[in-house]
């Protein structure tokens, strides 16, 4: 949703401003979400959450201001120093239970507890982040068919879609507490659906959990909401004196304890570093702007003084609201360092040791440095830039110019369909239109009430299907924008992913519920499997394939057509099934596997090409190998295939490689700066085109026969988890443009021409 930054305010007490992304706040459901959440945060007190000082949910850019509190989140402190003892577990659990005993007092329930939204301060743990609370009064702001929060830490109401009351706030601290004594959530699963899956149904994970925390957080992650503990008993578990009478002085470990005070050393030489720069520079006449419009003490306003600061590294900016200083930050050494830990396999991270820092490591960002006017608001902030690679080749030319751009608002991550000469895309409203590939500044048609499904529609003859609802299949006439059926398959299922399919048909991925009645007549709670259906949209069928256990959950990302269903498989093999109901397995094909990511697979020419740490291709029909293909270093990333060649991006370097689709010799390499790794190339008849790690830096367009990088494109646009979408038409005869959708743009550009 936004930034937070570290400020100060006309007391110069340092606070934490949280602030909306420009881009978002034009969006009414983000708008609404956040007054949300500074409603709530304004209506919880208690000494174990973070008060609030000042907000403005309204303004041309939203922020709100609470406590800055020293101290790493608990995901932080884990990761660097390893699980918490018992005693800080047990202070832990008491000080989280208080949280939600204010949380539930308040009439909430806060449904994101987890280990990043926990920060553990010197005088107890505190609880942040209202952003998708709900009240006990049944308000609920969400989208529907779309679940927020964590799939590791809900509880299983939450995962089923069914109402979230206050236990299960309490199934969430059960599995924080599982987190902080472990190391590890109390479930876990290769995909959110297998996570979901996992939470509804699996056993908690609590090896190595002694006495009394087994007992306390076992009776914390109980299925059924009314066999748990009330955060009071919780409460009165983990601190039978109370919460408020434990030696908060010494809770924490030492490795933490240090790290906490590395904090505070280093906030106060931020301190003196920015008074020596303001010094330096003089003294401004006290003119800034109110940040704040609401009356009385702690109100925020901007130091006079930053404006000199801001004059002062404005020539370094890295870009329109950003600036950094030059030089790194002054590390805080501690005197005592924790013993080295031995390796651990995790999930996420592989196997890797405990970071023996006195700073937690920041999650996507490194520290450069950072004194800066945070864009719109006037707030004085410590901000964190990335620390961009430098560019591996240099194109060849400068990016060409959009033959058009759309202003749209928020698009779903789903890349654009063609049709004819139109392109289809959806917003995250539930909007599904159409734009003319000559003239795109305007939709031909609108249709409203799609799901916010990130797949992107179908073309099923001349009709589009996308998701609507719940489990309703909807077909949109592709010319007009008409509605020309709307198919509900009842409540037994939710759909969330569309698939390709044969004609007449589509493959839909969703959950199938099975709610069993109780002896009074009413429903009980539900329970849920992952299913694939082939959906037969003239007989108005969904009818179940058969997939192993191992693919439950998994994104499957398939090649499917009217005889088969293609796709890389929970054992990292390429494995085709029947079509039909049966499911049976036709085919299957093993790969060197070198990371947890599955690429989608590709067909050119009935052949197969799949990629991990080697790339193969398959025939078909049969399975038989064609050719394979081993990368040494890091292994491939995605492939894609177009005018007899197969691409692959690789890891390490970064870049893409180019093979021969008939026998696999390889063509030519092109290194390139930091892709984004996660997101597919797309390759046309003369370019392939990758998007780089930052999306402010946009994507690179590379010449398909020679292997060279021909120009960048970017709006330079930090627009957070949303990511760059392109499309390109390989139909043969088509002159489309490629199709970019970044956040809520549409650009359209000449493709490269040999």
């Amino acid at each position: 949703m936004g930034e937070v930054f570290l400020a100060k305010d006309d007391r110069q007490h340092s606070v934490a401003v949280k602030v909306i992304r420009p881009e978002l706040a034009s969006a009414r459901s983000f708008r609404n979400r956040f007054r949300r959440e500074v409603d709530a945060a304004r209506a919880v007190s208690g000494t174990y959450t973070a008060s609030v000082l000042d907000a403005d949910p309204d303004g041309p850019v939203p922020w709100l201001a609470t406590t800055h509190i020293l101290g790493p989140t608990l995901a932080e402190a884990v990761e660097a120093y390893g699980p918490l003892p018992p005693r800080s577990v047990l202070a832990l659990g008491a000080g989280l239970a208080e949280a939600l005993i204010a949380v539930h007092s308040a009439g909430l329930v806060h449904r994101d507890l987890k280990p990043s939204n926990v920060l553990l301060s010197a005088d107890g743990p505190r609880v942040i982040d209202f952003g998708i609370v709900r009240a006990t009064d049944g308000y609920e702001l969400t989208l529907s068919g779309v679940l927020l929060g964590s799939p590791r830490y809900m509880c299983p109401e939450h995962a089923t879609g069914n109402p979230m009351g206050p236990p299960g706030d309490v199934f969430c601290l059960g599995s924080v507490l599982a987190y902080a004594a472990t190391g590890q959530a109390p479930f876990e699963g290769s995909s959110a659906a297998t996570l979901l899956y996992q939470v509804v149904h699996g056993t908690p994970d609590l090896t190595g959990v002694n006495a009394p925390l087994d007992t306390i957080i076992g009776g914390c992650l109980a299925k059924a909401p009314d066999a748990r503990p009330s955060p009071d008993r919780v409460s009165a578990a983990c601190a039978p004196g109370g919460a408020d009478a434990l030696d908060w002085g010494d809770w924490l470990p030492e490795p933490v304890a240090a790290h906490i005070r590395g904090q505070a050393a280093a906030l106060m030489d931020l301190d003196l570093d920015l008074e020596t720069k303001v010094n330096a520079v003089g003294r401004e006449p006290a003119h800034a702007a109110a940040l704040a419009t609401a009356p009385g003490p702690g109100n925020l306003r901007v130091d006079p003084r930053l404006a000199a600061v801001q004059r002062l590294v404005a020539e370094r900016s890295s870009g329109p609201g950003r600036v950094v200083l030059p030089q790194e930050p002054k590390s805080v050494p501690t005197h005592e360092q924790p013993p080295e830990r031995p390796a651990v396999q995790s999930p996420e991270r592989g196997t890797h040791r405990a970071r023996h820092s006195t700073r937690p490591k920041p999650s996507r960002r490194r520290v450069l440095t950072a004194a800066a006017l945070a864009a719109g608001t006037g707030v004085s902030a410590l901000l964190y830039s990335r620390n961009s690679s430098s560019a591996a080749a240099t194109p060849a030319g400068p990016a060409p110019e959009p033959l058009w751009t759309f202003r749209s608002e928020p698009l779903l991550q789903a890349p654009a369909v063609f049709y004819n000469d139109t392109a289809l895309m959806k917003t995250q409203s539930g909007a599904l239109f159409c734009l003319g590939l000559t003239d795109g500044s305007r939709p031909r048609w609108t249709y409203q009430g799609i799901s916010q499904s990130p797949t992107p529609p179908l073309l099923v003859s001349d009709v589009v299907v996308a998701l609507g609802t719940g489990a309703t299949v909807l077909g949109v006439d592709a010319v007009t924008g008409a509605e020309r059926y709307a198919l509900d398959f009842g409540a037994d299922f939710r759909f969330d992913t569309l698939l390709g399919g044969a004609v007449g048909t589509v493959t839909i991925v969703g959950l199938r519920f099975d709610r069993q009645d109780r002896p009074d007549g009413s429903r009980g709670p539900a329970t849920s499997t992952n299913v694939v259906l082939g959906t037969n949209l003239k007989a108005r069928l969904a009818q179940v394939i058969p997939i192993s256990k191992q693919d439950i959950g998994l994104d499957l990302k398939p090649f499917i057509d009217a005889e088969r269903f293609v796709y890389m498989d929970g054992l990292h093999r390429l494995t085709a099934r029947d079509g039909t109901g049966r499911g049976n397995v036709l085919w299957s094909r093993p790969l060197a596997s070198g990371s947890d990511s599955r690429s989608a697979p590709v067909v050119l020419d009935d052949t197969v090409f799949a990629a991990d740490n080697e790339l193969i291709a398959v025939d078909l029909r049969s399975g038989a190998l064609r050719w394979r293909v081993r990368q040494e270093k890091g292994g491939f990333a995605s492939v894609a295939a177009a005018d007899a060649t197969v691409y692959c991006t690789t890891r390490s370097p970064h870049g893409v490689e180019a093979f021969d689709a008939a026998d696999g010799s390889r063509l030519w390499f092109c290194e390139t700066p930091r892709l984004n790794l996660d997101n597919p190339l797309v390759a046309g008849a003369d370019a392939v085109f990758v998007t780089a790690e930052d999306n402010k830096d946009g994507f690179y367009a590379i010449d398909a026969r020679r292997g060279e990088l021909l120009w960048n494109f970017t709006d330079n646009r930090d627009t957070g988890i949303n990511e760059w979408q392109l499309s390109c038409d390989t139909a043969p005869g088509t002159e489309h443009p490629l199709i970019a959708q970044h956040f809520d743009k549409v650009y359209a550009l000449p493709m490269p021409r040999n």
